[in-house]
């Protein structure tokens, strides 16, 4: 007898759509932010990282929170999808706001302000992000179904981030300069991921029983600490936090591991061992000698990143069919390491001459073990929540997804700290604004001029984007090995589990 489905077309396409143009927004958070608060807001690094930093701190009691409130959420709707329905507007809002920099010349109120709406900006993607990936748990009763739908929907996920890579590097690259450039991608990424993330409010349902009584805060966190396999998930996420790191830092990759490697700054500096002054109209691209555009340099090694994790993301549920999800996490973590660590023995070598043919193939199988990453982990949490109702009968999917919600911003406020704070230490060169090609005319405010690194900081660039996150790789393997939840334990569970349900009833 053929298995029972229940999950919709229409919930399958919207799902994935809307992951699709939230993405956007995230990703344009995640991997640009530092670029803008350094370049665009006129902060600098340290002060950029701190923010960053503190944001996630804040986030560490607005995630789970959000969690509980959507745990005790009770409407004709259900419990996850009238968050769905209200939240895009007040990301749009947050995400322009972030992106925009009114006291450029006030370092105290440039500060205050985005560490203000990059706080806002928080608040408001998690009161969508916590119900919008707790719906997977609730939306079917079958992992089989739950796994191809997650898979589906953070495959859609992975473009949406693709597409402000291949964008914004060229926005601000471009006559706008950084501050207008950012501020156009917050307006293009805000509207569109406000208007695809409310689709799937319109055609999801959530069939899952609720429980039969609304716990309250001290009997939520009561029970969560018995959910072992989430407590594992958690503790795997933090320590592998800089896995991401070479993901993040694709902007610092192009321009001073690629571009400077291309560029004859004797073309550009009048004295290029002390960079104060400017060739008299100075044409920063005709200093430029390679085939690829500048500013699509970064675009092509986000994208090759995106372009291994998508396969990745593609093959997993049939990996799924063989493999028990803590035999993939461990097996893929240790790919990553290695692929990492021998990014790094070879290009160490010289760092002044990098080919990019060759970092494309590194970048892409870095992207491999990122793609299996970018979708175990919701897999491994729907799992905590089956794990926590068979232990103690209760189902608290907002506070478990609260979680995987928290530990993505996590992971990527750590990366961003640790790159800040270790490059901080280093002769790093930062961006001066002001240092524009004067040939450029019509209205713009000209092409940025980057400085030159020491071949020093160049090599400790090359580190931060794969020794550290091979260290990552290493260490979240660690928590996984203790986890019971798979095999027979597993099908034990979920047999009963689904007896249960059946004698409660589940909504077609």
């Amino acid at each position: 007898m053929a298995e029972k489905k229940y999950l919709t077309m229409k919930e399958r396409v919207c799902f994935t759509v809307g992951a699709f143009g939230r993405s956007g927004i995230y990703t344009l958070m995640t991997m640009f932010t530092l670029v803008f608060f350094q370049n665009g807001a006129g902060l600098t690094l340290e002060q950029g990282t701190s923010i960053i930093l503190i944001g996630r701190i804040f986030d560490a009691i607005n995630d789970p929170v959000m969690g509980m409130i959507v745990d005790r959420t009770k409407s004709k709707w259900g419990k996850m999808r009238p968050y769905l329905l209200y939240s895009p507007i007040p990301i749009a809002i947050c995400t322009i706001l972030l992106f925009t920099a009114p006291f450029k010349s006030n370092p105290t109120a440039a500060f205050i302000w985005a560490l203000v709406t990059y706080i806002l900006w928080g608040v408001a993607f998690t009161i969508q992000d916590v119900p919008f990936w707790g719906l997977s748990s609730v939306i079917t009763p079958l992992e089989s179904e739950r796994t191809s739908f997650i898979s589906t929907a953070r495959l859609g996920s992975t473009f949406g981030g693709i597409l402000p890579a291949l964008l914004v590097p060229i926005l601000y690259q471009s006559n706008l300069g950084y501050t207008k450039g950012f501020f156009v991608s917050a307006l293009i990424f805000a509207f569109l991921g406000c208007g695809l993330s409310i689709l799937i409010f319109f055609v999801s349902k959530e069939r899952v029983p609720k429980m039969d009584h609304t716990p309250s805060f001290k009997e939520t966190f009561a029970v969560l600490g018995k959910d072992k396999l989430l407590i594992i998930v958690i503790f795997a996420a933090i320590l592998g936090s800089t896995m991401v790191t070479a993901n993040q830092s694709a902007d610092y990759i192009g321009n001073y591991l690629i571009i400077q490697n291309y560029t004859d700054f004797s073309k550009i500096f009048t004295d290029p061992a002390t960079q104060t002054t400017l060739v008299p109209n100075v044409d920063a691209a005709a200093a430029y000698d390679f085939w690829i555009p500048r500013g699509t340099i970064v675009t092509t090694l986000t994208v090759a990143i995106g372009v291994g994790m998508v396969p990745a993301m593609a093959i997993f549920p049939m990996l799924r069919k063989k493999f028990s999800l803590k035999q993939i996490y461990i097996g893929s973590a240790l790919f990553g390491l290695i692929v990492h660590a021998l990014c790094y023995v070879i290009f160490s070598q010289d760092v002044t001459k990098i080919n990019i043919y060759i970092l494309w193939v590194f970048l892409f199988l870095m992207g491999l073990p990122l793609g299996i990453y970018n979708v175990i982990t919701y897999a491994l949490i729907a799992d905590s929540v089956d794990y926590l109702e068979w232990k103690t009968g209760e189902r608290h999917e907002g506070v478990c997804f609260s979680f995987q919600t928290f530990l993505s911003k996590v992971n990527a406020a750590i990366a961003t700290f640790v790159f800040g704070q270790i490059l901080g230490k280093t002769d790093f060169k930062a961006v001066n604004t002001e240092l524009r090609d004067t040939v450029i005319g019509a209205g713009g405010e000209g092409r940025q001029i980057f400085y030159q690194q020491s071949p020093e900081t160049q090599k400790m660039l090359l580190a931060l984007v794969t020794i550290v996150p091979a260290v990552g790789f290493l260490l979240t393997i660690i928590p996984m090995f203790f986890n019971d939840y798979t095999g027979k334990t597993k099908e034990k569970a979920q047999t009963e589990l689904e007896e249960a349900r059946t004698a409660k009833g589940i909504e077609e």
